[in-house]
């Protein structure tokens, strides 16, 4: 069974959590040196996690070899990866360094920065919120880029697509099949067509991206559905269709997977 992009999801938000907490550190000097190293540790997991998730889905290993490169070139996630082998293979630390003043208006700011030490001798000379900062935004971007060139496989609105079923050589009662329902569930008449039935499913049956908030916060922008003039109204229940039986069709909460593509459409492409 294809593992969940939830699982992704999941290690970016744990991220996103310790870098709060390094914000939040004051002058807790050891508690600074303790999110830094969870962060660290959480930040490598992204990429570890996006192998193990989107690994099988056609074109992945392709494009990830060259996103490996622009990390490679990047100081600042070269930085952490040397950084990650010292917190957990030798057991040290550079965070080693701390700074108070006020801002304009009188409140305290408390910065810390990174220490050279034998092991890892070249560091940054910004301060160590910032670093982090830059370098949670730098994996950020990769995952909102994965989300974007493989959005038929990894978000299931745009998997659950008129466009991306045609692709594959499947119909919308296949679609119906797929998620445990009776084939032809959501055809209830003329008055509902083809891309309302295809709106209905994905309006109940999916839950599209989650780091939808972070994208915007850090990136200023977010991984758009099919129905994204609609989404919110979605979400908040606006759009629910009945059935058949005049039955509401119920959002699914489970997990969501890579739709990986069977073999005879992987040789009709070619």
């Amino acid at each position: 069974m294809p593992r969940s992009i939830s699982i992704v999801e999941y290690k970016v938000q744990q991220a996103h959590f310790f870098l709060e907490k390094i914000a939040q550190s004051e002058l807790d000097f050891f508690a600074a040196q303790c999110f830094v190293d969870a962060f660290t540790s959480a930040t490598r997991s992204i990429t570890f996690s996006m192998q193990a998730v989107i690994s099988e889905v056609p074109g992945f290993a392709k494009w990830y070899e060259g996103q490996q490169t622009k990390l490679k070139e990047d100081s600042i996630s070269r930085f952490f990866n040397q950084y990650r082998t010292v917190s957990t293979h030798i057991g040290d630390t550079v965070v080693r360094g701390c700074a108070m003043g006020k801002d304009n208006s009188g409140r305290r700011v408390v910065k810390y920065f990174f220490m050279p030490v034998p092991d890892l001798p070249d560091v940054p000379v910004q301060d160590v919120l910032s670093i982090c900062t830059h370098h949670f935004k730098t994996l950020l971007e990769l995952v909102f880029n994965s989300l974007i060139v493989f959005r038929y496989q990894l978000d299931d609105r745009w998997y659950y697509t008129q466009e991306n079923f045609d692709r594959l050589g499947k119909t919308i009662e296949d679609a119906e099949q797929e998620l445990g329902f009776p084939r032809g569930w959501t055809d209830i008449g003329q008055a509902f067509s083809g891309p309302q039935r295809w709106a209905a499913l994905r309006h109940t049956q999916t839950v599209g991206c989650q780091l939808n908030d972070l994208f915007l916060r850090y990136l200023g922008k977010q991984v758009e559905g099919p129905d994204s003039s609609t989404e919110q109204g979605a979400n908040e229940g606006e759009l629910q269709r009945p059935n058949s039986q005049g039955k509401q069709i119920r959002k699914d909460s489970s997990p969501r997977f890579p739709k990986a593509e069977n073999n005879a459409s992987r040789r009709n492409k070619g």
